[in-house]
């Protein structure tokens, strides 16, 4: 038993001493290792445990150069380099330096330690290797960076402060993956897979574009241009600041950032997707977290829903699940009528929509949370329709109407002045309606408009002017007043002068505004006599301001019907009549069904109100 002890502890003690052993990193210049590349007689470089440094007298093609105030970096003049190998590197990693140059007279920034304009041929294969800049160049191999578990060698950690991946500007063919996961939480690490045009027609590996990154400080995809014949993949597992923007997805991709965790800024906005997005999210997303739903554009799909379908499909039919699954017509039938039959799928998709609300109303960001909100109602809507197809029932139906209604209204709450424009809408049709029936608010009625033409007649034909005439029209409304006044002079002076002193301002009052009228009228008539008599040079200017003051007059009196028939409509929408329906015949029963929209309308627009206020 003791020699078995001794021997298990010799065995940890080498154990130890090997793992404590440094690694002797051998070091070259960039193009001291671009020439060893090129000079190697075989087909594939095989190379581990290098530092590759920049030389500044050696290496001025890999250095390129930054314009601050034109926020890009500029082209250098240099030929193509052309590496026709197969590159496998492991534990090789690549210096760089920042300086400040002159270039063209001018004080710029110079970042030395760029594979900058190259044409790769052959596969790239970089294991456990980092700080790789490729700009501006043609991928059209295979190309794999991985770096999981990565811990950095005590050697490097001075040297490498910043270790990261940088792609930029660059043209890819075949497919693209970079799985970067760090051992050390503490890092400077970043990966920057930026502008670059992917088009890949090749793929070895379930997925033709890929990023994987776990502890990276920094994530950035942005501005791609992304088509593949395969499904692509962006699965995040932690990072301190992770931005995905501006970038076109031309395929169907994976964006998982389910165990996001040790985030500080997170940015997924202003990216276009032409086909489907799966998309699964953490639930413990922070508020500083920047997320654009109008970039989904209903191409997005939930993972949490996709993923159990998709389970159970397997289990049914698996050839059929692998040759389809990843297919657009595939994906369009889930989106379209699975995610609304299957239950599983539907809870998953309206779990993730759920969760984008809460953040969005953390942020108070209410425009995108009620747009969420509205998408997350359709699919319900979708679903009631669905289940009272499978089960008819008048509980079925009335939720699933329930639902277009508030849709078509107020969009499920979130937008209250919506009620207010369909209650215009709705107060206008019925005020059309009331416009050609009588009611006792308009108290000329149909003849208003013939009372019109037969004063204008009476005019047109007497020698008195339009006062008289307009007098006259009156005389029979005015009657009661004159009797009052009659009666005051008989009896009003053999009362007590408070009576006849405050009775006749009241009588003044009462005539004031046809007496108004009628000094107006004497100012403004231009006929003095019969139409009939003016003479022919004066008649046709006379004419043409009598016709035009019968116009106005006619316009005032249309515009008062309407008036009253709007006035009508809206007390009828808001109140039912006062506790009357002043109107007969069939607009009355139109009326009640008025008043009962009205009512139900104005219910809905105060409880979205007041959910709005309370949001």
């Amino acid at each position: 038993m003791k020699y078995l002890l001794a021997c298990c502890l010799l065995f940890t003690l080498m154990l130890s001493a090997y793992s404590q052993k440094e690694i002797e990193f051998k070091r070259h210049s960039y193009s001291e290792f671009l020439q060893m590349i090129q000079q190697e007689k075989d087909t594939l470089f095989e190379y581990s445990d290098a530092i590759i440094e920049f030389n500044p007298e050696t290496d001025q093609r890999f250095k390129i150069f930054y314009k601050s105030k034109d926020s890009v970096w500029t082209k250098q003049p240099v030929d193509t380099i052309r590496i026709d190998k197969y590159v496998m590197l492991e534990n090789v990693h690549f210096d760089h330096t920042l300086t400040m140059d002159s270039l063209n007279g001018e004080l710029v920034n110079a970042l030395g330690g760029v594979w900058y304009k190259c044409r790769f041929d052959g596969m790239v294969d970089m294991q456990q290797s980092v700080s790789f800049r490729i700009y501006n160049s043609a991928i059209d191999n295979h190309f794999r960076v991985i770096t999981r578990g990565f811990k950095m060698p005590d050697p490097l950690r001075l040297e490498l402060t910043e270790p990261r991946l940088e792609f930029r500007n660059n043209r890819v063919v075949k497919d693209f993956n970079v799985n970067s996961g760090w051992v050390e939480k503490d890092n400077r690490s970043r990966v920057n897979v930026d502008s670059n045009e992917f088009h890949i027609e090749d793929h070895k590996g379930n997925y033709a574009f890929s990023i994987w990154v776990e502890n990276c400080f920094r994530i950035s995809i942005a501005d791609n241009t992304i088509w593949s014949v395969a499904p692509n993949e962006v699965e995040i597992k932690s990072a301190q600041w992770a931005n995905i923007q501006n970038n076109r997805f031309l395929s169907y991709i994976i964006v998982d950032l389910t165990e996001f965790y040790g985030l500080e800024r997170v940015q997924f906005t202003r990216n276009s997707f032409d086909n489907f997005m799966q998309f699964s999210l953490t639930p413990d997303l922070p508020p500083s977290a920047f997320i654009d739903w109008s970039q989904f554009k209903g191409k997005m799909i939930s993972d949490n829903g996709f993923g159990p379908y998709i389970s159970v499909l397997m289990l049914k039919d698996q050839a059929y699940l692998e040759a389809n699954q990843h297919k657009k017509v595939f994906l369009q039938q889930y989106y379209d009528s699975v995610r609304i039959a299957n239950a599983d799928a539907f809870l998953g998709e309206m779990a993730i929509r759920g969760r984008l609300r809460e953040h969005f109303k953390a942020k108070y960001d209410t425009e995108q949370a009620n747009a969420v909100f509205i998408d997350l109602k359709d699919l319900e809507t979708k679903r009631l329709a669905y289940l009272y197809g499978q089960y008819p029932t008048f509980k079925t139906y009335f939720k699933w109407k329930i639902n277009q209604f508030l849709k078509l209204f107020v969009d499920y709450g979130t937008e209250p002045a919506k009620a207010i424009v369909f209650a215009v809408y709705v107060i206008a049709f019925f005020a059309l309606i009331y416009l050609f029936f009588p009611n006792s608010w308009d108290s000329h009625g149909r003849t208003r408009i013939m009372d019109r033409y037969r004063f204008f007649l009476k005019y047109l034909n007497r020698n008195e002017g339009a006062s008289e005439v307009y007098q006259e029209e009156k005389e029979k409304e005015l009657m009661p007043f004159h009797e009052f006044r009659e009666v005051l002079e008989r009896e009003g002076k053999t009362a007590p002068k408070f009576f006849y002193a405050t009775a006749l301002p009241l009588y003044k009052w009462s005539v004031s505004g046809s007496r108004l009228s009628g000094w107006f009228l004497s100012k403004i008539d231009v006929l003095n006599g019969k139409w009939s008599e003016v003479p022919e040079k004066g008649r046709f200017f006379k004419s043409a301001l009598v016709i035009g003051a019968f116009l106005i007059a006619l316009l005032y009196d249309l515009f008062i019907k309407v008036l009253n028939a709007v006035m009508l409509s809206i007390n009828t929408f808001t109140t039912l009549g006062f506790g009357e329906i002043p109107i007969k015949g069939l607009p009355r029963y139109l009326a009640i069904i008025q008043g009962f929209i009205g009512w139900f309308m104005l219910t809905i627009f105060s409880v979205s109100l007041i959910s709005q206020l309370l949001n």
